[in-house]
């Protein structure tokens, strides 16, 4: 599904996003950093983890990005943010290409620690292909 520019323009910031993944049929949330890589969201996880063994388990996931830094727009009229919902599946990163993408989104120039962060370990992309993007702006009533 192709992301339309508000939705897209959101999830270029630099925000946390919580992901929802689906555990005995309940869902589980976390927050996590995340980058675009075309229309699909990317995170990284530790491969084996709760994360990890959800999607493998039930690959339909959630990502919410819920925006609050809207300083000229007072009170609850500042909320506005974006819901990916989704397929998502597990995906190698050979050279940490990804993982790398991902930090460097929330730390520029990535200190020397965050990159052997970045290759050591075992860690695993979750790729979520969007099939539904529900957008919601206070401002603007919706």
């Amino acid at each position: 599904m192709e992301l339309e520019p508000e939705a897209r323009a959101i999830l270029e910031g630099r925000h946390v996003a919580i992901l929802a993944t689906l555990v005995r049929g309940g869902p589980a949330t976390a927050a996590v950093w995340y980058a675009l890589d075309g229309d699909d969201v990317i995170v990284s996880t530790p491969a084996g983890k709760r994360k990890a063994n959800n999607v493998r388990d039930d690959p339909r996931v959630s990502l919410l990005v819920d925006v609050r830094d809207s300083p000229h727009v007072p009170g609850a009229l500042a909320y506005k943010g974006v819901e990916v919902r989704g397929v998502a599946r597990l995906q190698e990163d050979p050279g940490a290409t990804l993982r790398r993408a991902i930090v460097a989104r929330y730390l520029d120039p990535i200190p020397p620690e965050f990159e052997a962060r970045i290759i050591e370990g075992e860690r695993t992309i979750i790729r979520i292909e969007a099939s539904k993007v529900r957008i919601w702006d206070f401002s603007r009533g919706r």
